[in-house]
Formats: structure tokens, C-alpha cells, sequence
């Protein structure tokens, strides 16, 4: 799942192949015994800046619709 979701991430950005991209799953609240999950995608642009983008959901729940919603915004920057 995670390769999906840097390869949706690299299509919708238009990033180069081998960019920097990291996904991961994190506790959703500060409690780390919180059992809400959410997937933080953060990834380096072709300028070299740093981004972060954060879904609600785990994981394991995240399809190509929801990466769309959430980089929106830097996709039309682009």
C-alpha cells in the first residue's frame, strides 16, 4: 500500500522518479495509546522544499481518491 500511495503521489505532483517521499502511520491524537491512526505523506518538491500532507484514516484504508483530496492544493501549484 505504501508503494501505491508514493506512486499516486508522484503522478498527481508530477515529481520526478526518485523523489523523496515517506508515508507513514501515526497515532491521530498525542496520546500514544490513542487508537485513532491517521497516514502522513511528506515529500520534497523539484525545488527542494519539504511538504506534508495528512489523511484521517489508516493506512491500510487510504485509496486513490483520498491522496488526490489531500495534495489538492499542490497539485495546483504545480
Amino acid at each position: 500500500m505504501i508503494e501505491q500511495i508514493k506512486t499516486w503521489v508522484g503522478e498527481i505532483l508530477g515529481l520526478p522518479v526518485g523523489a523523496s517521499v515517506q508515508v507513514l502511520e501515526e497515532p491521530h491524537c498525542p496520546d500514544p495509546t490513542c487508537p485513532l491512526r491517521r497516514t502522513v505523506i511528506q515529500w520534497t518538491d523539484k525545488e527542494g522544499q519539504s511538504h506534508r500532507a495528512v489523511i484521517v484514516k489508516p493506512l491500510a484504508y487510504v485509496r486513490g481518491p483520498d491522496v488526490e483530496n489531500a495534495l489538492k492544493l499542490f497539485a495546483a501549484k504545480k
